[in-house]
Formats: structure tokens, sequence, C-alpha cells
């Protein structure tokens, strides 16, 4: 699936998201501090307003292929919380495992093929820089 189709599904399925449910900021972070231990030690103090806040723009970085590559918005991102943060890129992986898990359980019937594939291909393009990113810090954490 290409980025522009991934990009309308995820738009798609989020706005569906909303409709079923409200706001799974709760629940994203619920689901996201029980996979992850040392996310919840991290962040497990942070309001709901907060949340939201680095909600938006894990959004912005799912719906647009405008911050990726050096010098991005993920790349700043990125180098700017490294010093100020131990987040590490196991924590990226379970924050968007839990994501995916909570659409899912979200959508149901309708979080199908494409949309399993929509949701992959954005997590994947995402989770390849925080990687790349990681090996060349040597070592160092990163944070979302």
């Amino acid at each position: 699936m290409d980025s522009a189709a991934a990009i309308e599904r995820l738009t798609r399925d989020l706005e569906k998201i909303v409709d079923l449910h409200g706001d799974p900021v709760p629940e994203l972070y619920e689901a996201f501090f029980a996979i992850s231990t040392a996310g919840r030690g991290l962040m497990g103090h942070s309001d709901l307003h907060m949340q939201g806040r680095m909600f938006e723009q894990v959004l912005e970085l799912l719906l647009t292929d405008d911050h990726f590559g050096a010098g991005g918005y993920l790349d700043w991102e990125l180098h700017n919380h490294v010093d100020a943060y131990g987040v590490t890129t196991q924590m990226y992986t379970d924050f968007f495992a839990a994501l995916m898990s909570v659409a899912k359980k979200i959508l149901g019937a309708d979080f199908d093929g494409r949309s399993r594939a929509a949701w992959a291909q954005r997590i994947h393009v995402i989770l390849s820089q925080v990687d790349a990113y990681d090996a060349s810090s040597s070592g160092q954490s990163v944070s979302i």
C-alpha cells in the first residue's frame, strides 16, 4: 500500500474511532502503560492534556510524509528529547503496538486487512526513522 492510500485509510479509521468511541487517548495510554512498565514509570504522571498533546504529535507523523528525513520534524523531536528524557526505541514499539491494539478494539470488524496494512505501513515509516536515529546516536535513548 502506498503512503497516500495508507494516510487516507488511517484518516478514515481515526474519524470512525472518534465517532464510535470519542477520545481514544485515555484508552491508548492505559494500553501503552500496560505494555510498557518503563513507559508508565516515565510518563505515568502526565495528565490527559499532556497525553493529548503527545498524541497530536503522533497524528502529525501518521498522517503526512512531510516530517521525515534528515532535518525533518521527527528527526528534530528525536534529537530534542534525547537528553531530556529516557525514552527508548522499545517504548516507541510498545506505544505503536498499543495504538494498533486500541484501533483494532474500537473498530472491530472495520479493522480489516486494508486497515491493518495501512497502520502497519505508517508505523513502519516512523519506527524506521526512530531505529536509524538510535543507530546514529551510538545507542543513546530517544523520545516520543
